[in-house]
């Protein structure tokens, strides 16, 4: 059991016998007491039993005195508790590592099902650093989760249908009559940069000068068996570079949807007739609306209007409820970018007009990222185009340090990268100071190796310093912090919570003689320590798809 599940249930079971309904919360290292537990449980249930906190918190600490593996238990005024456990207690942390290795951290499984939507990029490009955002949140949200015993399923929906995938098939093909040495000029609105370049050259590879003479406008070619050909070709291979390059940065997609093959299935006549008989449309100046108001809608919403064509939530709200019939989620949850936060409401109602839960569905809402290079807005980019792509910042600062540092702030906020900081090899750039700490441990541990000394996997009294103490309640602490971030959807406190550990052992390294030759049983109790230290790091590393290192 962990040391601050100990602690809780002996709180629990002193404030049930006071006749108080609780679930204790329980922070670490408060007041800088190391290796210490603190709880406001005697302030949150002052009012419930009508007695002043000072008293019902001198009640709890009579009770937790009499149990043995206590070191100290404190009263601060106006009501807090503090506690400390005897070193050899607080040391069964190592154990339990040693015990769950990679799954240590893992927290009990729930019956309660997560689908996450981490990224949904239109096909028509390569992935910029805003799609990178999106993608490194959502795929470390899921991992969280994950961890956090919930089964979760991962979704991209392809956007391959619509007005932008029609300029990408203008696009490409006036790529396709400049590389046959025909001059076209891009209508406005087209794509820029030369991603093009290679889908156009596999056109006059397979088609040599086949359609040269088919003539576009800036909307589509203008002979349409020619004009479907590049939407699919085109299509489909931007979709494979997209998979590829989330590869690149670890992620990983469980389902792939269509919104052409919804269209092609005729899943939106298919929504329109469950609407109107679920009562749920009604007309109006020539146009059909859905009732969204019934659900917490500021306004009804046109589904059709009146030239007969769909709004643009209509097949949103399609795919949404072919997702939810085709899963078996409790909750839906959807990464997107900052702009669409008042488009939440209106989703929500429409599938509630289908007989779900309101509260099925969450959006989760990504800001933008600006790249700092030199001090100033970086916009350059080697491969030409409108944006710095992924694949720039991938060959520039790497995979690791790339998610690591998407994945450090909330993803509410707006973001400054400061590509130069992350390439630094010094205790200024949080990357290489995490992972420094990797390093290190097993620089520790392949000294010790080379010494015939192991590390001391049990319950130890040798572990009793205050850095020692610290990391280890620390350590115990990581199933917390998975809770925490996993309930507020963070993974930034992942990363705050790396910082934390990294510093810790950084201090404990230059602070402590770990290998000392003249006393073994306290060299394998350190090194316990370290090879425990080095576990969770790795395990919170995954959490954010980041590695540790061997060397550095």
């Amino acid at each position: 059991m962990k040391i601050v599940d100990v602690f809780k249930a002996d709180l629990k079971e002193s404030t049930d016998s006071m006749g108080l309904e609780s679930q204790p919360v329980v922070e670490i290292n408060k007041s800088n007491i190391a290796g210490g537990y603190a709880t406001t449980v005697a302030l949150a249930g002052a009012k419930s039993l009508k007695q002043a906190p000072i008293k019902i918190a001198e009640v709890i600490k009579a009770h937790l005195d009499k149990k043995d593996y206590y070191e100290t238990v404190e009263i601060v005024k106006p009501g807090f508790i503090n506690v400390t456990f005897k070193p050899e207690f607080l040391s069964q942390v190592l154990v339990n590592i040693d015990d769950e290795k990679e799954n240590y951290g893992q927290n009990p499984v729930k019956d309660y099902i997560y689908n996450v939507e981490e990224v949904s990029a239109n096909p028509t490009g390569w992935l910029h650093i805003g799609h990178a955002r999106n993608a490194v949140f959502g795929d470390s949200l899921t991992r969280i989760l994950k961890k956090d015993g919930y089964p979760t399923q991962t979704e991209y929906y392809t956007n391959d249908a619509g007005n932008q995938i029609n300029i990408l098939a203008v696009t490409v093909f006036v790529h396709y009559l400049n590389l046959l040495g025909i001059k076209a000029e891009k209508p406005e609105g087209a794509y820029a940069g030369d991603a093009y370049n290679d889908v156009a050259q596999k056109f006059i590879d397979e088609y040599g000068d086949k359609f040269k003479d088919v003539k576009f406008n800036d909307k589509q070619i203008l002979d349409e068996e020619v004009h479907q050909l590049f939407r699919v070709r085109a299509t489909r291979h931007f979709l494979k570079i997209i998979k590829t390059q989330l590869a690149d940065l670890d992620v990983h997609i469980g389902h792939y949807s269509s919104e052409q093959e919804m269209y092609d299935k005729h899943e939106i006549e298919k929504l329109i007739a469950l609407y109107e008989e679920k009562g749920a449309l009604f007309q109006k100046e020539g146009a059909t609306w859905l009732r969204t108001t019934d659900f917490g809608d500021d306004k009804d919403r046109v589904l059709i209007k009146s030239d007969g064509s769909y709004t643009y939530i209509v097949p949103d709200l399609a795919t949404h409820h072919i997702r939810v019939q085709r899963t078996n989620a409790d909750k839906y949850i959807n990464i997107w970018g900052g702009d669409h936060h008042g488009y939440i409401p209106r989703l929500r109602a429409g599938l509630a007009l289908l007989g779900n839960d309101r509260e099925i569905l969450d959006i989760e809402t990504v800001q933008m990222v600006r790249l700092i290079k030199d001090g100033q807005e970086y916009k350059m980019s080697k491969r030409k185009g409108t944006a710095v792509w992924l694949i720039d910042i991938l060959e520039m600062v790497g995979k690791d340090s790339l998610r690591y540092m998407l994945a450090s702030k909330s993803p509410s906020s707006h973001m400054d990268l400061d590509l130069d900081l992350i390439q630094q090899k010094n205790s200024s750039n949080p990357v290489y100071y995490a992972q420094y700490a990797t390093a290190r441990a097993n620089s520790v541990l392949r000294q010790a190796k080379n010494k015939s000394l192991e590390p001391l996997w049990s319950q130890t009294s040798l572990l009793n310093q205050p850095r020692e103490l610290a990391l280890l309640a620390t350590l115990d602490n990581f199933s917390e912090v998975i809770h925490s971030a996993s309930k507020n959807r963070a993974p930034q406190l992942v990363t705050d919570y790396i910082q934390q550990l990294a510093k810790q052992f950084h201090s404990y390294y230059a602070d402590a003689q770990i290998i000392d030759d003249t006393n073994p049983a306290l060299s394998q109790a350190r090194l316990g320590l370290v090879a425990a230290t080095l576990q969770v790091l790795t395990n919170a590393f995954d959490l954010i798809g980041v590695s540790p290192k061997e060397k550095m």
